[in-house]
């Protein structure tokens, strides 16, 4: 049977997921968005890497770290999208 354990760091991306997407549109804080972003797809990334050595881990944590993943990859596309705006003077003009 397996050992229904949580997913390392599965709720950590779903809130990094998540607060990525407001840091994007907040009107300097998208490099931050950025890095936030990159860091759930990372840690989503890793988890994946985690469960593919055997271990057993609970849907729930795998359904949490999934939505994380794609809210971060959503974040992460509007905050470079809007860093590269506010770099090129778009939005001031």
């Amino acid at each position: 049977m397996m050992d229904a354990r949580r997913l390392p760091l599965s709720q950590v991306t779903l809130v990094f997921g998540a607060i990525s997407i407001p840091l994007a549109f907040a009107r300097h804080l998208c490099v931050p968005g950025t890095i936030v972003g990159v860091l759930a797809i990372t840690f989503n990334l890793w988890g994946r890497w985690m469960l593919k050595r055997g271990k057993g881990y609970s849907p729930k944590s795998l359904r949490r770290s999934t939505i994380g993943f794609k809210l971060a990859v959503f974040g992460t596309i509007c905050a470079v999208t809007m860093w590269v705006l506010w770099g090129t003077n778009v939005l001031l003009r």
